[in-house]
């Protein structure tokens, strides 16, 4: 695996202007991950782990953390306290639970989605999770860019204006590693959903209750969606 780095003269993001694509053995290319002079300096800077190609060449590489599934863009600030991680959902049905409707499970769609976590280290290197923001995209064979349009999440337990998850009572969500934020969504779904934030589609329903109803058992349709009023990279401003 390989690294890819663009430098734009006049970069879109100037705290984020290094443009970075990872190409694995096969030719793959993953990304674009965008990302600040301060970490790629921190890279460069870090120890190289040695090892040998396929002709016994010696190698040096400079090893990223490893990435929960999914992750579209990733970043640190200048004392590496903070990283933030994007990633994205796929549409998908998802089994939820309503209230205090414990033992009922609603089979309901979801969009296509971004999360964003901002995971914060202490002086331990404990991490936990300081935000998680959550918006719906179109499902669309294009590419996520910067100017790829975000939509409200349509339900609950999620702020409607900023996208700011509500973790209700678990406010304070520890991890040991970036790479468990692969499970945080699923935290997210197992708890009950309720009218918090209420709901927000083309849809007439008022209640999610009522609208559970409506929509269960169906595949989601895009069509449903409210546009925010940002795009991706307004998530990095």
């Amino acid at each position: 695996m390989k690294w890819q780095l663009e430098i734009s003269d006049c970069p879109t993001n100037t705290a984020l202007p290094i443009i970075g694509h990872q190409v694995n053995d096969g030719g793959v290319k993953t990304g674009p991950y965008y990302l600040s002079v301060e970490t790629v300096i921190q890279a460069l800077q870090q120890t190289p782990e040695i090892g040998y190609d396929a002709d016994g060449m010696r190698l040096k590489e400079n090893n990223t953390p490893t990435f929960p599934f999914g992750t579209i863009r990733y970043s640190t600030d200048d004392t590496g306290k903070f990283q933030r991680v994007t990633m994205m959902i796929p549409k998908q049905q998802f089994d939820i639970r309503y209230g205090e409707e414990e033992r009922e499970f609603y089979h309901i769609g979801f969009p296509k989605m971004v999360i964003q976590f901002l995971v914060e280290s202490d002086k331990n290197n404990q991490m936990s999770i300081r935000e998680t923001r959550l918006y719906a995209i179109k499902d669309c064979s294009q590419p996520i860019t910067d100017d790829t349009q975000l939509y409200v999440f349509p339900y609950p337990n999620v702020g409607k204006d900023n996208g700011i998850v509500c973790w209700g009572q678990n406010q304070r969500l520890t991890i040991k590693d970036i790479v468990e934020l692969e499970r945080a969504f699923a935290w997210f779904l197992s708890a009950p959903f309720n009218e918090d934030h209420g709901i927000r589609s083309t849809l007439k329903f008022r209640y999610f209750r009522e609208m559970i109803e409506g929509i269960k058992e169906l595949p989601f349709d895009d069509e449903w969606l409210l546009p925010h009023r940002s795009t991706f990279g307004d998530l990095f401003n």
